[in-house]
């Protein structure tokens, strides 16, 4: 993407974001949470570092544990619903964001799926897409 702007809001509009860069990593999520909070078989994240998604508009949070131990605050839109960010205490400074609720995401290319052991035999993905029964650690910082 090089640098590009990355926009995107909730379905009613009153969050709203803008992303500047590129994420860190991105990936399908097959985990039991995001198919509850989703209501669909996974959700698709880019993360990205704090510092570099502005959100404007007030989100609620939801927390869970997830298996690793750490806490998953989800942040969605207390109007609408929509679930628009994560955080995850196991990665301080880093936001996840729903590729679904971004304006331009064209860019946007998921590197893995992970909780694949979570997945339903009728969600397929692609056999260039690495899967991982659990997280993989983060990627190294640029």
């Amino acid at each position: 993407m090089n640098n590009a702007i990355i926009t995107g809001s909730c379905q009613c509009g009153q969050v709203s974001y803008e992303i500047s860069g590129e994420p860190m990593f991105s990936a399908h999520c097959c985990c039991s949470d995001c198919k509850k909070a989703s209501g669909a078989d996974h959700i698709t994240a880019a993360f990205f570092k704090s510092d570099q998604v502005a959100i404007k508009g007030n989100v609620s949070d939801y927390a869970t544990t997830g298996d690793s131990g750490n806490t998953n605050t989800r942040q969605f839109c207390a109007n609408c619903g929509s679930r628009m960010f994560s955080l995850n205490s196991g990665r301080e400074g880093v936001i996840g964001v729903q590729v679904g609720t971004m304006n331009n995401p064209k860019g946007i290319a998921p590197r893995a799926v992970v909780y694949a052991k979570g997945k339903n035999d009728w969600d397929a993905f692609s056999d260039a897409l690495p899967q991982f029964d659990k997280m993989p650690p983060p990627p190294a910082s640029k």
